[in-house]
């Protein structure tokens, strides 16, 4: 897997092969391609690089009929989740099956070529050009799959689009707590967490878009608005209760949100005797995982270790975004 093409795929007589990754998600069945054409190539895959930009991809049937000629294309992706060691095979999350992506668009044309363009969307997955002429109909199916962005790129992206230095440095810590500034796992298609997140910041709620799930730039946009109109206020609206707080508690309180409050685990809890925020040591934080931690108020939890409560079978941990911001805190 990695940064191995797959072995290109014999000619469309040769029916019944196919042109996969192992443990792909995308495979390509040349048998259900129709028609002679001139390009691309059966089951060809075809790469969005890292600025990102979409393949030049030129469709071109052989053919004597007369037009026009009715185009029509679709591409579909479903996502399944990806261990944390590269190239191994994904999975179907345990919170079920993901929902696929699908797009598609049709046009007629007097010209027997067409240069892809999905809606000027930068998405990848299969997808199947048909084009009809008279009677007879035209298949070709193709593969796309996906390059990461360098984190050189990407930081360049934020530091010319955002100006707020306490986002832009939040939105880094995440990219590098998440995936290491990655928007692909290793077969060359976009990262899933366990959770249902996608990409760079593991977008989970709400649920990305196609573009967003694929292209690493609109996923920064979606990402940062997140943080922006949504999980920075909720921090802001929680603190401002007794105000008394600095930029750096309304940080990890925003990081906190971005992770999920599970079992509504804020990072601050206010104390009344001493008049102020203090952490919240309601909840005991694994140091090797980066938000998984036990509640201690719990009776199975109480007065243990961090190796006694892994240990315990009745000490059930859960994960939140507590012990998420604690992470980054201590780790970046």
């Amino acid at each position: 897997m990695g940064d191995k093409k797959p072995k290109p795929v014999a000619a469309a007589k040769k029916a019944g092969k196919t042109n996969t990754l192992k443990d792909s998600l995308v495979e390509c069945k040349v048998e259900l391609e129709s028609g002679e054409w001139i390009s691309p190539e059966s089951c060809k895959t075809f790469y969005i690089n890292g600025e990102p930009k979409f393949p030049e991809i030129i469709y071109e049937i052989k053919t004597n009929l007369p037009g026009p000629y009715e185009w029509s294309w679709d591409i579909t992706w479903t996502g399944k989740a990806c261990p944390q060691a590269e190239g191994k095979k994904r999975f179907t999350p345990s919170r079920g099956a993901l929902p696929p992506f699908k797009d598609n668009g049709s046009f007629k044309s007097d010209s027997k070529k067409w240069t892809a363009n999905l809606n000027d969307k930068i998405i990848g997955g299969l997808l199947t050009v048909k084009v009809k002429a008279g009677s007879t109909t035209f298949i070709r199916k193709t593969l796309i799959r996906g390059k990461n962005p360098t984190r050189e790129a990407v930081q360049k992206y934020l530091d010319a689009n955002w100006k707020d230095k306490h986002d832009l440095a939040l939105i880094k810590k995440i990219f590098q707590q998440e995936t290491k500034y990655k928007q692909f796992y290793s077969d060359e298609m976009p990262l899933v967490s366990f959770d249902k997140g996608y990409g760079l910041g593991q977008l989970t709620n709400p649920a990305p878009t196609y573009e967003e799930a694929w292209c690493w730039k609109k996923h920064v946009k979606a990402v940062m608005s997140t943080i922006e109109t949504f999980h920075r206020n909720r921090a802001k609206t929680y603190l401002d209760t007794h105000k008394n707080y600095t930029d750096d508690m309304l940080d990890l309180e925003t990081l906190a949100s971005y992770n999920g409050l599970a079992k509504k685990q804020r990072y601050h809890n206010w104390d009344s005797t001493s008049n102020k925020w203090i952490v919240n040591s309601n909840v005991i934080c694994d140091p090797d995982q980066s938000n998984k931690g036990w509640l201690i108020t719990e009776k199975a939890n109480a007065n243990q270790t961090i190796d006694q409560l892994s240990d315990n079978s009745k000490s059930k941990p859960f994960y939140t975004g507590r012990c998420y911001a604690e992470h980054i805190k201590n780790n970046q």
